[in-house]
This record gives C-alpha cells, sequence and structure tokens, in this order.
C-alpha cells in the first residue's frame, strides 16, 4: 500500500513539475512574442549602437525556450522557430550593412571616446568613467562629426555596452542607474543628428 501510494504522490509531484515548465514556456513565448513586435515597429531606426543590448535580450529570452523546445506544442514549436528566423534575419541584414572599419582609426576613436583600445578589459569599476567619458566627448564634438565619424562613435558605444553586458552583474545599482541615463543621451544625440539629416535633405529636395 505505502508503494503504490509514493508512486502516486511521485506521479502527481512530476506531473506538477511538468504542469509549471509548460506554464512558464509559455509564459517564455509570449514574451518572446511580444519583444520582437515591439522591435520590428522599431526596426527602422534601431541603431547599430543598439545592437549588443538587442542581442542579450534575444538570448535571454530565448535560453529558457531553447532548452526545453521538444516540450514545446507542434504549433508552439512552429511559431517559435518562425519567430527566430525572422529574429535572424533582421541581425543579418544589420550585419550586412555593417560599415568596414578602418583599424587604426577605430583604435584612434576607441582612446579618445573611452581612454583605452582594450575596450573588452575595462574593470567593472571603470565603466562608468568610460561612459562618461564617451558621453562628454560626444556632446563637445558631434556638431562637427561628419556620418563617418558617427559611424566610429557608434560602434565604439556598441563595444562598451557589449563590455557592460558582461560586467553587469558587478556593477553597483548606481553605476547602473547613471550608465543607463548616459546610453539614453548618447542615443538621444545620435537621433537628433539622424533627424537634422533628414530636415536637411528635404530642404534641398524643394
Amino acid at each position: 500500500m505505502k508503494k503504490y501510494l509514493m508512486a502516486a504522490l511521485l506521479a502527481g509531484t512530476i506531473g506538477s513539475v511538468q504542469a509549471q515548465t509548460t506554464s512558464q514556456l509559455e509564459q517564455d513565448l509570449q514574451d518572446l512574442r511580444t519583444w520582437m513586435r515591439k522591435k520590428s515597429a522599431q526596426a527602422d531606426s534601431v541603431t547599430r549602437a543598439e545592437w549588443p543590448t538587442i542581442k542579450q535580450e534575444f538570448r535571454s529570452l530565448t535560453s529558457g525556450l531553447d532548452r526545453n523546445k521538444e516540450k514545446l506544442s507542434a504549433e508552439d514549436k512552429e511559431e517559435y522557430n518562425a519567430l527566430k528566423s525572422r529574429y535572424n534575419a533582421w541581425e543579418e541584414r544589420n550585419e550586412a550593412e555593417s560599415v568596414n572599419l578602418n583599424g587604426r582609426e577605430l583604435e584612434r576613436w576607441e582612446q579618445l571616446m573611452t581612454g583605452t583600445t582594450r575596450i573588452g578589459a575595462i574593470k567593472p569599476a571603470g565603466m562608468r568613467n568610460a561612459y562618461i567619458r564617451l558621453t562628454d566627448y560626444t556632446r563637445a564634438h558631434r556638431r562637427n562629426w561628419s556620418l563617418r565619424d558617427w559611424e566610429y562613435a557608434e560602434f565604439v558605444f556598441g563595444e562598451l555596452n557589449s563590455r557592460k553586458a558582461e560586467v553587469l552583474d558587478n556593477l553597483s545599482n548606481s553605476d547602473k542607474i547613471k550608465i543607463a541615463a548616459l546610453q539614453v543621451e548618447f542615443a538621444t544625440l545620435k537621433k537628433s543628428r539622424d533627424a537634422q539629416e533628414k530636415y536637411n535633405d528635404m530642404r534641398e529636395k524643394r
């Protein structure tokens, strides 16, 4: 009798865990669906500097789904594969549009904007100052930058964002808040440049 009772309890526990896993997967798929819808609407305005963050978000949203993909229903699995294909196509298109930058010139920009050419080795304690320096440099020089200059600046900003993602868990809350504010400011400065370019183009076409 005890054996049957233990077996029943074990079966119930396993069933409960499986149900929780399925429920979590459905929520994960819904989160990915919502995220993709939002990013698709913003696709044309996403800058190169934002891509490290986008890639990190996608990996975070899909890690659980990838681990438990076989537990998805056939319909959910088909939708998940379609969402991943759409994302991969978007990422590949972005990579194809990336500009080939001169190595020595890039190092010059890295040094000017962050104080080092080894951004991937910046310590957590140095991230805040690196972002402050980059933002200060952008504020001071952006009005004289060409589109090519912005391409270098965006690339350096993207490198810094990638490093931030790697050391995020070791940053203090105050550093996270400050860095987030500086990231928003850089994106705003870049988009104001884009808006000015569009305005100038419209004036020239009149």
